[in-house]
């Protein structure tokens, strides 16, 4: 019934996977796996050759450095495919507003992201990133984070991940509820628990250049809401400044920087001036307070 697709890099992680999904899936299941050590390729390319080899009605794409906590997962994502037959596309983290300034599936804001994952820090501690605002099992969104992605397998029919614009290991996610929604609605649950051994991601100088290629070849079609949402004033400035702080920390380059503030055109604003300093400098002062505005 449900069809299961990895792209490997780490054997460890994936052996100690398969026997999680084997002893928590409760469901009949194939799983699909591709050796991206052996063979290297695009994250799109891989999931595209095994979503052409899958034969059940479901397709999970997933990370391999996961465990599922739920004892028969997939019959909760089975029971909301089969209630919401609309729903084409289902993940455990999104939002409700994908932004035109230039920023990954998350605005950084409360009442327009939704998710329920639990990581393990740098540390061993872990920690559960949960928020849901209306309290339900279930809402739409208008992309996915890409640690699971589960779709209907007519979905596939009509939309396949996006090999020529994205060649690397980022931004398919958001490009893949992008497509999805045209047709499709996408949502969110909060009856699957999952476990995600590494935190964050690789937000350096080659997820920059990835993301600001995206929103441009995209800019006249973003930024995208749920139906019926509607926009308050001065939100894309808020989207800025949280992706601004949220990414002093990482190493990017300065012409990279100076990219992300280019394609955001944040400098029209004197509220965000300070984002922008923090964002530039923040890294080297070693100073972890948000600015204020």
């Amino acid at each position: 019934m449900f069809s299961i697709l990895i792209c490997s890099i780490n054997v460890s992680y994936l052996e100690k996977l398969k026997i999680n999904i084997q002893e928590t899936i409760g469901n009949e299941y194939e799983l699909l796996v591709w050796d991206n050590l052996a063979d290297k390729k695009p994250i799109t390319e891989v999931y595209n050759l095994l979503a052409e080899r899958a034969k059940y009605p479901y397709y999970c794409f997933i990370h391999e450095d996961i465990q599922f906590q739920t004892k028969n997962w997939s019959d909760n994502l089975l029971h909301t495919f089969e209630q919401n037959k609309e729903t084409g596309l289902i993940g455990i983290a999104g939002s409700k507003y994908k932004s035109r300034t230039p920023s990954g599936w998350s605005t950084g804001l409360l009442d327009l992201d939704y998710c329920n994952i639990f990581h393990i820090d740098k540390n061993g501690n872990t920690i559960h990133l949960y928020n849901n605002p209306g309290k339900s099992k279930f809402e739409y969104v208008v992309n996915v984070d890409g640690v699971f992605i589960a779709i209907r397998k007519e979905v596939w029919k009509t939309t396949r991940f996006n090999e020529s614009l994205l060649r690397g290991f980022h931004l398919y996610d958001i490009d893949f509820s992008f497509q999805v929604i045209k047709t499709w609605k996408a949502a969110v649950i909060f009856n699957i628990d999952i476990l995600h051994f590494t935190e964050g991601g690789n937000f350096g100088d080659e997820w920059i250049e990835y993301t600001l290629k995206w929103h441009k070849y995209f800019s006249k079609e973003l930024p995208q809401t749920v139906e019926g949402y509607t926009a308050q004033p001065g939100l894309e400035k808020r989207v800025s400044k949280n992706w601004l702080y949220r990414l002093y920390k990482e190493d990017i380059s300065w012409s990279n920087k100076l990219k992300w503030i280019k394609a955001g055109k944040m400098w029209n604003s004197p509220s965000i001036w300070a984002y922008i300093g923090f964002f530039l400098f923040g890294k080297y002062i070693r100073k972890s307070e948000k600015p204020k505005g």
